[in-house]
């Protein structure tokens, strides 16, 4: 028998996603400039492709780091100060308080992966203390950014699954929580995937080596590639938007060759 499930779930006054919590509320800016970072985000980085997706975690990872040295949680021992200050540190540190999970999918469809494992199992049902990490949930279908601790939330946390590959929980599983407990969610309106970016992150990283000036042979063939490539983007996008026809486009991108 299922268990029942939590509402009206609330956070001490100094749990770290309440000081989150908190310095949302005293700066609305913050939240603003979080989203627009987001956004920022989206437009290099398409989640629906699984060769950005691992880049498209980090980055938001990475953006919540900041804004919450910015509200002023303390992680790393003894606190911390703008001199000799570590956000290497800083961002993993947090890991310690909670794991966070990101999507830029509109509607609470299939299922968010909790953690991968290794062990032979069929689908399942586990023990609510089996999988014991506190989580953040960040996606265009919840009311916000959400806190959830399965230690606190059982009922819920009994609703999580696994296989032999994944331990997971129903994405609508996630907003009935949020809905549920107001308490657990700083209010945020998570960007949405526009699914226009083609960047490939991999790409920059190696550009960025390659072009430093140490690599007389393959450098230039690379500055050249990039260049076309940002070309091509450009040239795309305004027939997309109707500047110019198709046979212009053939055209212009027949010259990158010659």
């Amino acid at each position: 028998m299922d268990q029942e499930l939590e509402r009206g779930l609330t956070l001490p006054a100094n749990h770290p996603f309440s000081i989150l919590k908190s310095g949302f509320e005293s700066k609305p800016e913050l939240s603003s400039e979080v989203e627009t970072a987001m956004r920022g985000v989206l437009t290099q980085l398409n989640p629906s492709d699984p060769g950005a997706r691992m880049g498209f975690g980090g980055a938001y990872e990475w953006i919540m780091a900041i804004a919450c040295c910015v509200t002023g949680i303390q992680t790393v021992p003894g606190g911390h100060s703008e001199k000799g200050f570590d956000l290497l540190q800083y961002g993993n540190s947090l890991q310690g308080l909670w794991s966070l999970k990101s999507s830029a999918q509109t509607k609470p469809s299939g299922e968010i992966r909790l953690k991968n494992k290794m062990s032979s199992s069929s689908i399942s049902r586990i023990n609510s203390q089996s999988y014991e990490t506190p989580t953040v949930f960040i996606a265009p279908y919840l009311p916000g950014i959400t806190y959830f601790d399965p230690l606190t939330a059982v009922g819920y946390a009994s609703r999580i699954e696994q296989t032999d590959e994944a331990v997971t929980i129903k994405a609508s599983l996630t907003r009935q929580f949020a809905l549920d407990n107001p308490g657990c969610v700083i209010p945020f309106h998570a960007p949405e995937n526009p699914g226009a970016a083609n960047q490939v992150w991999q790409l920059d990283v190696v550009t960025s080596i390659l072009t430093s000036g140490t690599y007389p042979n393959l450098g230039p063939i690379m500055a050249d590639m990039k260049k076309n490539a940002a070309t091509v983007q450009y040239l795309k996008q305004q027939f997309e938007t109707g500047i110019i026809d198709k046979d212009i486009l053939n055209k212009l991108l027949g010259n990158l060759g010659s």
